[in-house]
């Protein structure tokens, strides 16, 4: 945790959220999904924390520990049941370590604690290193997290140490930059210079920091990775990318606890204990003991110490391990606390941001951005979104304040015998008016059917659509759950009421319940593989279907008995065998035994439907298909080939069949940017053929992104070009 939350800790209420916090009464909390069990679980823990403060303040036992037991005694006796008695001891035994511990802390608070940092407001973060490093005087214990946590909206990192902002040393390091002097504007600058994982293009700035800092340390601009590596395991750690995380890390974002043998056999072994069952697996206990180390060695030095280079190493291969699995994170993600909407978590990037980074990369409209698209994943709701025209002060006065609200009910109970779903809706009004709104229905889009349809045991997949031309606001389901709920939550809101394009901060906030939100995305254009498209006219003609089962008239009015006929006469049967060709039966029973699929129906081939338009002779080398005087002429071939999913709007296309097959890396492939590997080998949501770049070979955009989607005249496989340009 920060020392600024250390400080927090020296009141109760604050301890009582961190007891709450932990994983164990988290699990709690998750096995006895009930509101009156966590109501009761919270006022058992305050009564435990304000023991223990009251232990602290008066050195021993006072005059309200009578009534303190009485109200623990009582508060028992409402959870148990449903609770058991190991989870009764579990609250008592957590909560009475972690109020021991925070009141240890904030009297003697951990960390070095520099006076710069309350001036940065870095004591309000968890300090890191983004990367592995050589900083051997940060001691022995090394711990790792996962790289979610850097998608978290308090998270960020800065080139550099956020301290070398302000003594100025930064600008002796990066010339390119400019000194104003002033340690004010220092600060500003570092507060302008963080970068965060959920902004598009952060890693291009990131990079190009990383080549120019080699390229000034090396006096030539001719950098590759390997001078990048090695200026970065040269150079103190102060100089690479700080990060500053959260002010409080649930150890379920520890990756990876690294300790040497001595020094984790010094602990008690109670300390030892306690570090085995609260990091169990993630905990490294290395066969190398501690280095002994020279304060003043250069930091390269340090690799030649067993220890250091073991972690040094392990590291660098974790890396490499991540780099070759996909990410499964795009956009923010953060459990939002409980708060009863009373607090508002705004995210690091605006909506105006997230435009002008789309801009860089895509031709702007002179009448703006028409809609925006905002896509999130929760779990269980109770949550609201809300877009404001200014950042949402809690404490303040903000008589311009306007808002958006979009609120994703509770989901329903599936224990119950009655379903019973509260309103999920969109309304204009101020956050803080959600109950007096909800009781008195002063909504203006509403729906308590909402969750019909949907599975209830995962992530929810939302998609908010803004039209700012119109002033429409669309609430709807996006991902699989689309595919079974159409319902869509809409309004329209007058422009002298609500201007939506006003709206730039995004804020998100819990009520009775924490919720779990990932990646959240701010976009100007929708994500086609969470809009699956669906048939809603399909019908299936069954007429051949039933005839099979129509029971015959006999059935129903079966024939007079027959009297005259001898007792051993074969009935005749009711439906005379047919006249089956023995060579067919002997036809099939090859079919088996070869596994020959002769029953299965060919498929009709694509190449049977020629296209009404005359074959363009540059095929897809053309430079022309945008044109639609060029495209209502000729027909070019469709990139997605026959598994295209817009055939019928695309009539100028043809869908042959692309017979190739698929790549055995798929999404995990490396080549993707490569267009004759594409053409050679299918991936999965990708087309067969890239689109030809108008530059071709003079393209110097050299960005994955961009080689992804585009290709520059290479001569592609099945497809020959006749000339490359009209």
């Amino acid at each position: 945790m920060s020392r600024h939350y250390m400080n927090l800790l020296k009141k109760q209420e604050n301890v009582v959220r961190a007891v709450q916090q932990h994983s164990r009464v988290r699990l709690i909390f998750l096995k006895y999904n009930n509101p009156v069990v966590k109501e009761n679980v919270g006022k058992l823990i305050e009564i435990l924390v304000e023991i223990e403060f009251a232990k602290t303040n008066t050195r021993g036992k006072t005059s309200a520990d009578a009534d303190s037991e009485h109200k623990i005694s009582m508060m028992e006796k409402r959870l148990q049941p449903p609770l058991e008695g190991r989870d009764i001891q579990a609250i008592h035994e957590w909560t009475t370590r972690i109020a021991k511990a925070s009141i240890g802390l904030s009297i003697e608070k951990a960390g070095i604690g520099y006076s710069v940092d309350p001036i940065l407001e870095t004591d309000k973060h968890v300090f890191s290193i983004l990367g592995p490093h050589l900083g051997h005087y940060y001691g022995d214990i090394v711990i790792t997290f996962k790289q979610e946590i850097m998608f978290h909206p308090d998270a960020n990192f800065t080139i550099q140490a956020g301290t070398s902002f302000f003594s100025g040393n930064i600008y002796r390091h990066r010339q390119w930059m400019r000194d104003s002097g002033s340690e004010a504007k220092r600060t500003e600058h570092f507060h302008h210079s963080k970068l965060h994982c959920s902004v598009p293009r952060y890693e291009y700035a990131t990079a190009l920091e990383l080549v120019a800092s080699a390229g000034f340390e090396h006096q030539s601009m001719d950098v590759n990775l390997e001078t990048i590596l090695e200026n970065w395991i040269s150079v103190d750690s102060h100089r690479t990318l700080e990060g500053h995380l959260p002010q409080l890390i649930p150890l379920d974002y520890v990756d990876r606890v690294c300790i040497p043998k001595n020094t984790f056999e010094s602990l008690l072994p109670e300390a030892q204990q306690s570090a085995k069952g609260a990091f169990k697996d993630s905990l490294v206990i290395t066969v190398y003991e501690s280095d002994s180390l020279d304060i003043e060695i250069a930091p390269k030095q340090a690799l030649t110490y067993p220890y250091s280079k073991y972690v040094f190493e392990e590291l660098c291969e974790a890396i490499k391990q991540r780099m070759d699995r996909p990410h499964i994170s795009r956009g923010i993600v953060i459990t939002v606390g409980a708060s009863d909407f009373a607090e508002h978590i705004v995210l690091p990037i605006s909506i105006s941001q997230a435009q002008f980074l789309y801009y860089l990369d895509n031709p702007q409209s002179p009448d703006g951005p028409e809609f925006i698209y905002i896509y999130w994943q929760a779990m269980d709701g109770d949550l609201m979104l809300t877009l404001t025209n200014e950042k949402i002060e809690p404490g303040g006065e903000q008589f311009n304040l306007k808002c958006l609200i979009c609120y994703i009910a509770q989901k329903p109970s599936t224990v119950t015998e009655e379903f019973h779903e509260t309103f999920t809706y969109l309304n204009d009004d101020l956050p803080y008016q959600h109950g007096n709104n909800v009781n008195a229905v002063r909504l203006e889009a509403k729906s308590n059917t909402f969750y019909r349809g949907c599975n209830t045991d995962d992530y929810f997949t939302f998609c908010l659509k803004l039209n700012y031309r119109t002033g429409h606001v669309i609430l709807s389901h996006a991902g699989p759950n689309s595919i079974y709920n159409h319902e869509k939550i809409e309004y329209k809101f007058d422009r002298a009421e609500l201007d939506l394009s006003k709206l730039d901060y995004i804020h998100l906030s819990a009520g009775t319940q924490d919720v779990p939100v990932r990646n959240l995305t701010i976009n100007l254009e929708p994500i086609a593989e969470l809009h699956p498209i669906v048939d809603a006219q399909f019908k299936r003609d069954t007429s051949n279907l039933l005839e099979r089962y129509l029971v015959a008239t006999s059935h129903n009015n079966p024939a007079p008995p027959i009297t005259n006929r001898a007792r051993k006469q074969r009935p005749l049967a009711i439906n005379p065998r047919s006249n089956i060709n023995n060579s067919v039966i002997l036809g099939r029973i090859a079919d088996i035994i070869c596994c020959r699929h002769t029953n299965a129906i060919e498929p009709m081939a694509l190449d049977d439907a020629r296209p009404a338009l005359t074959p363009c002779r540059d095929s897809i080398y053309c430079l022309q298909q945008n044109s639609s005087k060029h495209t209502k002429q000729f027909s070019h071939p469709c990139p997605y080939s026959e598994l295209c999913k817009r055939k019928v709007k695309e009539s100028h296309l043809t869908h042959e069949r692309h017979n190739v097959l698929k790549c055995s890396k798929d999404k995990y492939c490396l080549e993707k940017n490569n267009p004759i590997h594409r053409a050679n080998y299918r991936h999965t949501s990708l087309p067969d053929y890239l689109i030809l770049c108008r530059k071709q070979s003079n393209c110097q955009d050299t960005s994955l992104k961009h080689r992804i989607k585009y290709f520059h005249g290479e001569t592609l496989p099945l497809i020959k070009s006749k000339s490359m340009c009209h």
